[in-house]
């Protein structure tokens, strides 16, 4: 590790009473940790599949232009001051930016490797009707790393502030239902995305 990263990290640690380096070496958990944690996605012809596209389809139905303003204003960032900074001092936004970077990596680089296991198709790739109403995406579906990355940002802020703790997971889940609105996600995508983003808290915190 080098020593920009390391300090990174410390200064991570030392935020949240952590002062161990060594906790670095769980951020990145296995394929075998994924699969446990996460699970595989519903079978093609499922009744679990068949669910996922009726509630993408009843949401195509009936979502607002509003719903769908917000959906594509969260899809194109991800960083902490748009998903949560009207819930944070301008002050706290400003210096949690910075020190959650390490936050921010942990949810791409595992997101990373679990899209690449499970390779599943987006919804509007694997079932013509479903026509998303923001940009598509490009990587794969599953887990919906938005998803993640908005739930273990969630968790380590409550850790941080308890007292906001059910603010902060109200936006979580709304953000990854966004991303079923917006019809770029599965809902079990989500529903993946946040088992991983908590197990990486969890992580995170031991």
């Amino acid at each position: 590790m080098s020593k920009v990263k390391a300090s990174i990290l410390l200064s991570i640690l030392f935020l949240f009473g952590m002062t161990s380096p060594v906790q670095s070496n769980v951020l990145l958990i296995s394929k075998a940790e994924i699969q446990k944690v996460v699970g595989d996605f519903p079978a093609h012809g499922s009744d679990e599949e068949l669910l996922d596209d009726m509630i993408l389809l009843d949401y195509q139905d009936t979502r607002t232009d509003a719903e769908c303003k917000s959906a594509a204003a969260q899809s194109n960032d991800t960083s902490l001051k748009k998903l949560y900074g009207d819930l944070l001092t301008k002050y706290e936004a400003s210096v949690l930016s910075v020190k959650l970077l390490r936050v921010a990596a942990i949810a791409g680089a595992n997101t990373a490797i679990a899209k690449k296991m499970y390779s599943r198709d987006r919804p509007y790739d694997r079932n013509g009707e479903i026509k998303p109403c923001i940009e598509e995406e490009s990587s794969k579906s599953y887990p919906s790393g938005h998803t993640t990355i908005a739930r273990l940002f969630a968790r380590v802020l409550s850790l941080r502030f308890p007292k906001r703790e059910a603010a902060f997971m109200k936006r979580a889940n709304e953000i990854a239902a966004y991303r079923v609105i917006g019809g770029v996600h599965h809902p079990s995508d989500v529903e993946a995305g946040k088992r991983l983003g908590d197990y990486l808290a969890k992580k995170f915190y031991k």
